[in-house]
Parts: C-alpha cells; structure tokens; sequence
C-alpha cells in the first residue's frame, strides 16, 4: 500500500507542477487510486477472517440483533 500512496503523490506532484500530460497522469491516478482500493479491501478481508477464526477457536460470537 505503500507504494501506491508514493505513486498517487508523486502523480499529483507532477499534475500540480503543470506537467502537460494530463490525460496520462489523470489515467495513472486513477489506476494507483483503484489499486490501494483493492489492497485495502483485501486488508479488511483478512482482518474480518482472522476476527471470525479466532471467534470460531474461543466460542464467541459477533451480537446480531
């Protein structure tokens, strides 16, 4: 994820120091942007996978109403 937070910036750096390419910037932004999308939700996922295992081991259970 670091490294997509490195990219977005120095993307944006690049669009606010008037590089003339900002079509490609524009379409590079939004490709990093979609990939720490994809890291964080796969993140979340693991951590909720990690949370229901260790419920599973110890017999708890998440509240429902």
């Amino acid at each position: 994820m670091e490294r997509c937070r490195r990219e977005i910036a120095a993307i944006e750096a690049e669009i606010l120091a008037g590089n003339p390419d900002l079509p490609g910037l524009c379409m590079a932004l939004s490709d990093w942007c979609v990939e720490l999308r994809i890291l964080q939700d796969e993140e979340r996922r693991q951590a909720e996978t990690r949370r229901r295992e260790v419920d599973t081991m110890y017999g708890t259970q998440a509240l429902t109403e």
